[in-house]
């Protein structure tokens, strides 16, 4: 149970430092071209710093529905959160993945609703690739983390109790 309450302490802390991290971004970035900032070039050719506002999901999927995607986004915080209450893992992949899409999807839900729509501004110029922010970043690192975690943990688990259950037998 202890390592339960301190990986809650973890998720929600890092959780908390990603939506502060992500939204500082967004307004900072936001006043910067609002006050006639030019686009950024960080890497010749590779990265900058462009500000668009996306009323869509990632690339820009169900643009135009702010009002389905704060729906959804709830439904999956909720969801997420009840079978993370349930399985109560400790293990370090696990809570660097939830905290990364909670952090993530929290920090875009956050621009939704206030905005109706979210704030990118990180742009790859070597490929044509959707700008995107910090939250965004936080759900792919949090993705990767997650299917690290059930490939390489959660399947040995779960391979072991099932030759448990066929050596009973």
């Amino acid at each position: 149970m202890k390592k339960y309450c301190l990986g809650l302490i973890i998720k929600f802390s890092a959780i908390a430092l990603m939506i502060v991290i992500d939204i500082l971004t967004k307004i900072y970035f936001e006043n910067y071209f609002a006050n006639g900032g030019e686009d950024i070039v960080l890497i010749k050719n590779f990265l900058g710093i462009t500000f668009t506002i996306n009323s869509g999901a990632a690339f820009g999927i169900f643009g135009e529905n702010t009002t389905m995607l704060i729906i959804f986004t709830v439904l999956f915080l909720i969801i997420f959160m009840f079978i993370d209450f349930y399985y109560k893992s400790s293990n370090g992949w696990y809570i660097a993945g939830f905290s990364l899409i909670v952090g993530g999807a929290m920090g875009n839900f956050i621009d939704r609703i206030a905005i109706g729509g979210v704030r990118d501004f990180i742009e790859f110029k070597f490929m044509e690739f959707p700008i995107f922010n910090f939250a965004d970043m936080f759900l792919t690192a949090g993705v990767i983390c997650y299917l690290i975690y059930l490939f390489f943990y959660e399947l040995k688990t779960l391979k072991s109790k099932s030759k448990d259950i066929t050596n009973e037998e």
